[in-house]
């Protein structure tokens, strides 16, 4: 399995983080990466969701475990999947952001290359993005 790390502090509070990251089909208004999020029922533990990046397939989504300040969703693609793990944490006036990728299975080396290492490369963007938008919200 690989797996890569990105953190970050904000003093956005975790809670406006943490509804924005939930709002899973508004994803496309802050990361240019995404055309669009389509959330299948309500979000909570074991829903799921189709996300289609600009420039490639639509991929389920399922939502492995959901409760404040915490989402975890894996991405089942051809014969590999990949868990993304984001955190909020409040200390004092700042806001500790976390976002774990982790991939595996057999194809996982490609997906890897695919998807997880731009992941992990464009995070700061994607982050920084997110923190605008929950700021705005």
């Amino acid at each position: 399995m690989w797996q890569a790390n990105f953190q970050t502090t904000t003093d956005v509070p975790a809670v406006n983080l943490y509804r924005a990251i939930t709002d899973f089909n508004t994803w496309h208004k802050w990361d240019d990466g995404i055309e669009y999020v389509r959330l299948i029922g309500d979000a909570k533990t074991g829903s799921a969701f189709m996300l289609k990046p600009k420039g490639g397939p639509a991929v389920k989504i399922t939502i492995e475990k959901m409760w404040p300040f915490e989402v975890i969703d894996v991405a089942h693609l051809p014969f590999a999947k990949m868990r993304t793990v984001h955190k909020y944490e409040r200390i004092g006036d700042t806001t500790h952001i976390s976002m774990d990728v982790q991939i595996w299975g057999l194809l996982g080396f490609v997906w890897r290359k695919i998807i997880g290492e731009d992941q992990i490369k464009d995070a700061p963007i994607q982050t920084k993005a997110l923190i605008e938008y929950a700021r705005a919200a």
